[in-house]
């Protein structure tokens, strides 16, 4: 099963006409991310961007702004919205400002917004910061004595904030993610984070190194794999030393899905040959120059590991591939009427 491509959906205020910059985020923001009316003293200056992806039950995104403020007011709360925000700033800075007062976030530091309550943030001069929109209910299962949401800090003093903003600076800088379910595996660990930062009861905090931290690391293995699969040089040990972990450890995580990692980068690299055979496109490159590609480098363990996954030899399974091609394709389908 190959990488899923981590679909960013993404706004800027380049591509609007400098009067209606500002309306326009408002209006991504409200359509697509959080309910927010505006501030801002000179709309000329506005510029920012917005990228989005959903991961599980998480929706992330990274926004880049100049200094608006963005208002919650008592009439967009009545428009029923009922997910809780994580915002976490990375440059510059920001205040968070209820009812019972204001806190100023800086770079590294989060804080809990709630859409069913009013609320405003008031961003410094060039702030970039990630919103992550979890729904109330998922929330509210993993931290279920924490009554009111809004205006809670998330906690820097442990490891949850920094590596959420790992993870988060991570994840900007990728354009693949692994398949659904560890998309939804990376979610889960997002929100067990966001509960510990805001200081979630032991139980909890077992609960999210049994379900997510582990699988976010192995998650995090596959990655390291598929990024470096055409690599001969590939082994647990090389994935080791870029995770920071043992060998011993990458075997222990990926024998308790089934698969060893010498298997699972075997049917990785075979999967990859196939897509690559499969390919009309590639259809004069030579299959030795194929299975290099795929990182083998020795053919005749190629050849045997191919026949037995696929039950034909890589010249049999490209012929049959590329004749179905060619008899789906308009012109053959116009030849044959």
């Amino acid at each position: 099963m190959g990488m899923n491509i981590l679909v960013w959906h993404e706004f800027s205020t380049s591509v609007p006409p400098e009067v209606g910059r500002f309306p326009a985020s408002c209006e991504e923001l409200i359509q697509r991310h959080a309910a927010f009316g505006s501030a801002v003293e000179e709309e000329a200056r506005f510029c920012g961007t917005i990228r989005r992806c959903r991961l599980g039950m998480v929706e992330v995104a990274k926004v880049t702004t100049t200094t608006p403020s963005l208002v919650r007011t008592p009439e967009l709360v009545s428009n029923g919205g009922d997910a809780i925000f994580a915002v976490i700033c990375r440059e510059g800075g920001m205040r968070c400002i209820r009812d019972d007062g204001a806190t100023r976030i800086s770079s590294g530091e989060g804080i809990i917004c709630d859409s069913a309550e009013p609320g405003s943030l008031e961003m410094e001069s060039g702030t970039h910061y990630w919103t992550l929109k979890v729904a109330r209910a998922d929330m509210a299962k993993m931290v279920p004595h924490i009554k009111r949401f809004a205006g809670l800090r998330l906690s820097n003093c442990g490891m949850a904030v920094k590596l959420l903003i790992r993870y988060l600076d991570g994840l900007e800088g990728s354009d693949a993610l692994g398949n659904e379910q560890e998309a939804r595996i990376f979610g889960e660990h997002l929100v067990d984070l966001i509960s510990m930062a805001v200081g979630a009861q032991s139980e909890v905090l077992q609960l999210a190194e049994k379900r997510g931290v582990r699988a976010m690391r192995h998650a995090a293995v596959l990655r390291e794999i598929e990024r470096n699969i055409g690599d001969n040089r590939l082994s647990a040990a090389l994935v080791a030393e870029m995770l920071g972990v043992t060998p011993r450890y990458i075997h222990f995580l990926l024998e308790e899905s089934g698969r060893t990692f010498s298997e699972h980068v075997l049917a990785r690299r075979l999967e990859l040959v196939e897509a690559l055979l499969s390919d009309e496109a590639k259809g004069n490159l030579k299959i030795s120059a194929i299975a290099r590609q795929a990182g083998f480098t020795d053919m005749s363990y190629f050849n045997r590991s191919f026949r037995s996954h696929f039950g034909d030899t890589p010249s049999g399974l490209r012929k049959r591939r590329l004749g179905q091609a060619a008899q789906l394709s308009p012109s053959f389908r116009e030849a044959a009427e």
